[in-house]
């Protein structure tokens, strides 16, 4: 059974695959150039903190359970869905700044259903949390 430090450690593995995934797909259909490279910054953002649960989870001998496949075809369509007639600036900010927003509140959901965490775990789900609500105000800029 997985204590609350692994189950924390997987959402925010969980968490960062979705920011990912969804800055990837995203990312090929904007030609605004500003828009981009706030996706690519955002991105190494994710993939930093994704790296350093996974390190965290190894370091416990934890297996990291990313995104499901469902999940990602789940988001895949979504995006497909909402773009299929708008792929203008405004309505991409739109949608990642609704996705930031959800994250961060998977991130204070993480922190109160997993009360035990270690420090150094809590930490990583705080500026996880902390990155997206920053993601968030910026992604409002482009609205």
């Amino acid at each position: 059974m997985q204590n609350d430090n692994e189950k924390m450690l997987q959402e925010i593995v969980q968490n960062t695959e979705m920011g990912k995934n969804t800055l990837d797909e995203m990312m090929g259909l904007t030609h605004d150039q500003r828009l981009k490279d706030e996706m690519m910054r955002q991105k190494r953002e994710y993939r930093r903190i994704n790296q350093a649960a996974h390190t965290a989870l190894d370091a416990i001998g934890a297996q990291a359970q990313g995104q499901s496949a469902a999940a990602r075809m789940s988001v895949s369509m979504g995006i497909r869905t909402r773009t299929m007639l708008d792929k203008s600036t405004r309505n991409l900010a739109t949608m990642l700044a609704e996705g930031s927003g959800q994250g961060v509140m998977d991130c204070k959901r993480a922190e109160k259903d997993y009360p035990s965490a270690s420090p150094g775990a809590q930490q990583l789900c705080r500026e996880l949390g902390e990155m997206q609500a920053k993601a968030e105000m910026t992604w409002r800029e482009f609205i």
